[in-house]
């Protein structure tokens, strides 16, 4: 961002801060003014359209912080300790955000599938 374009983001800053100090209100682009909610553009199908949206789901079994000059050394057989004990709930993760945790069970007895039985559920107020 160059000098001139600092000065006019500083310029709109202060007009709207100006706005917002005497009680005035900033108009509505005409796009947002004119938009209908998801669900009249939809036809009433909107939530149902937006529940089908891909998320990306991680489950974390651990995690460990180690230089670059441990992780570059790795060769086959390396031992990376985590920071989870064996039997401790994993991590759901969604999106960058942790919204469950569970236990690791196999869903046939040849082991040859995993999934995860959630055992709790991180409510949104929390960490």
């Amino acid at each position: 961002m160059n000098s001139k374009d600092t000065l006019e983001t500083q310029s709109r800053l202060d007009r709207v801060t100006d706005s917002i100090v005497v009680g005035q209100t900033i108009p509505e682009p005409e796009a947002q003014r004119t938009a209908a909610p998801i669900g009249d553009e939809w036809g009433g199908r909107g939530r149902e359209a937006v529940m089908r949206i891909p998320v990306s789901v991680q489950i974390v079994i651990g995690s460990v912080r180690m230089p670059i000059s441990k992780i570059v050394g790795l060769t086959r057989g390396s031992i990376i300790p985590l920071d989870r004990k064996v039997g401790d709930l994993v991590d759901v993760v969604v999106n960058d955000r942790i919204v469950a945790r569970g236990e690791v069970i196999a869903l046939d007895e040849g082991a040859e599938q995993f999934a995860i039985a959630v055992r709790e559920v991180i409510s949104a107020s929390e960490p």
